[in-house]
């Protein structure tokens, strides 16, 4: 007898078919994972304890996952910033002070911690998108599905394909 984890993996990894994307999630989020990013959805009603569920359980299946964030602040609050993990990558001046851009890694806990509270800042004025960047697989996105399906109404919501021979994608809707 299979294991429900051979079935999934099975269900989501089909012969001769190339993985696209996998959408996991619930009503107030929504992973979308491919190979090279994830795009996280947060709608306005989900809390802080199931955004830092997400956050740090996508950081301890691959800890090599960064965001580009941008901020806008006075130039002296820019080492405050590289002080909670986050790397500089670039700034400049423009109204209102200098606008920064940094990468936060997903290897450092205290740059974690501040950018859970910064997307629940966010969502006190409306849902918002962030796109991570990673190195991502197949195996990688089931990983990532295993360490979060047990999230209070986790699912599956869409699996979509590469189809080698035709060019096309098989999108199938869970």
């Amino acid at each position: 007898m299979r294991s429900k984890k051979e079935i999934l993996n099975r269900s989501i990894l089909k012969d001769g078919q190339e993985l696209n994307i996998v959408e996991l999630g619930r009503d107030d989020i929504t992973i979308s994972l491919t190979t090279g990013k994830i795009i996280l959805w947060f709608g306005r009603q989900a809390g802080e304890s199931l955004i830092r569920d997400v956050i740090f359980g996508i950081s301890s299946i691959d800890s090599s996952v960064t965001i580009e964030q941008e901020i806008i602040c006075d130039f002296k609050n820019i080492s405050k910033y590289e002080n909670m993990g986050y790397i500089l990558t670039s700034y400049a001046k423009t109204k209102g002070g200098y606008r920064i851009f940094y990468n936060i890694p997903f290897s450092k806990k205290i740059a974690l911690a501040h950018f859970v509270r910064s997307v629940v800042e966010q969502l006190r004025e409306k849902d918002i998108r962030k796109t991570l960047h990673w190195d991502g697989s197949p195996e990688k996105i089931i990983f990532i599905y295993n360490k979060l399906k047990n999230l209070d109404g986790w699912k599956i919501k869409r699996i979509e394909y590469k189809n080698k021979d035709q060019n096309k994608e098989e999108t199938v809707l869970i």
